[in-house]
């Protein structure tokens, strides 16, 4: 186990979640279906912060919009913050976040249904 979710898994030991292995990392999802951290490039761990509030004070502490490179530039994706450096030393902090960001996250969206395409009897009936 890699340092990173060790330390992710450890913050989290209070909270109901599942983890999985996505994107190369871990996601880490609440009941409610949202994924709420993650461990991705570089063993990076990342809150979900869909709360301007939050995410404006997760940046001052240190931490910074997740990046990734995507097929033709750089991909930002402003709701994911890297942790800051420092909370990887601070257990608490670490804790306290993974807590926060595991109550702000929105639930997950239901897949609309496909509606499948009409039968050829279903056609030639409506002639």
């Amino acid at each position: 186990m890699s340092r990173s979710l060790e330390l992710l898994t450890d913050a989290c030991a209070d909270l109901e979640f599942t983890a999985r292995k996505m994107f190369g990392g871990h996601g880490f999802f609440a009941p409610n279906g949202g994924m709420f951290a993650g461990i991705v490039t570089d063993d990076e761990v990342i809150f979900k912060l869909a709360d301007d509030a939050a995410r404006t004070e997760l940046i001052e502490l240190g931490g910074h919009a997740w990046t990734y490179d995507g097929q033709a530039k750089p991909m930002t994706m402003a709701q994911w913050i890297v942790v800051p450096e420092g909370f990887y030393d601070d257990p608490e902090a670490f804790s306290a976040w993974a807590r926060r960001a595991h109550a702000l996250v929105p639930a997950k969206l239901a897949a609309k249904k496909k509606r499948a395409a009409p039968t050829k009897r279903a056609r030639s009936a409506r002639k």
